[in-house]
């Protein structure tokens, strides 16, 4: 097979993903790799170079394959000027995010559990090797998010609105990543009436937190 195919490197792609899931990135070596793709130990290093650089092309290929692009979210964010278009933003960006992790978006991926596995690994440390390109694939989303907040929230710091803006991207991934137990757990909910509806709960969810501080007071 010629070596420059993508079945090649997509073959050593999921390879890498299955031994990096099984035995993290210090107990897997380049020479497992290979024998798990059935292919020569040489075309790793000409497709990827050394095993650093194939962690990094896993995680690319991750992101790529699960919807996300290297955008730029600057212009998106640049656009929310006012609370009208920072609501209409943020709820595109919860909209797009629950999609994305929804079980029904992740199910047409074969290696998803492997996947799963992988991010885990990476939640609490994350590799210095792969702080860039977090930033380039999720730091868009991430700005656009931010700079709604902002405008929604003039008063908040920008500390207090970057936890926040955490917090809401952990609520709206975090409850399609976790769909099995929130069963187990809390029941089916398909009564919602479907995905965009969910979604739209969400998103009403997160934006009665975001309530300026003048507009909560006058509640109480």
């Amino acid at each position: 097979m010629d070596i420059q195919t993508p079945d090649t490197r997509t073959a050593l792609l999921q390879a890498a993903l299955i031994c990096f899931a099984d035995h993290g990135f210090d107990g897997t070596s380049m020479r497992m790799i290979a024998e798990r793709a059935a292919r020569p130990l040489s075309l790793l290093s000409h497709h990827f170079g050394s095993k650093e650089g194939l962690y990094l092309e896993v995680f690319k290929h991750l992101l790529e394959s699960s919807g996300r692009s290297a955008p730029t979210g600057e212009a998106a964010g640049l656009m929310v000027r006012d609370r009208q278009g920072a609501i209409r933003m943020l709820r595109e960006q919860i909209h797009s995010m629950y999609e994305k992790a929804s079980p029904e978006a992740t199910a047409a991926r074969p290696l998803r559990d492997y996947e799963a596995r992988l991010w885990v690994q990476e939640f609490q440390s994350p590799r210095p090797s792969l702080h860039q390109i977090f930033r380039d694939y999720i730091g868009p989303t991430v700005d656009v998010i931010r700079r709604c907040i902002t405008v929604l929230r003039p008063d908040l710091t920008e500390a207090q609105v970057s936890f926040i803006g955490a917090a809401l991207v952990g609520q709206v991934a975090g409850h399609g990543a976790m769909a099995g137990l929130n069963r187990i757990l809390w029941g089916d909910h398909s009564a919602c009436g479907g995905r965009f509806q969910e979604a739209e709960l969400l998103v009403d969810y997160c934006l009665s937190g975001l309530r300026d501080a003048g507009r909560a007071e006058d509640q109480e």
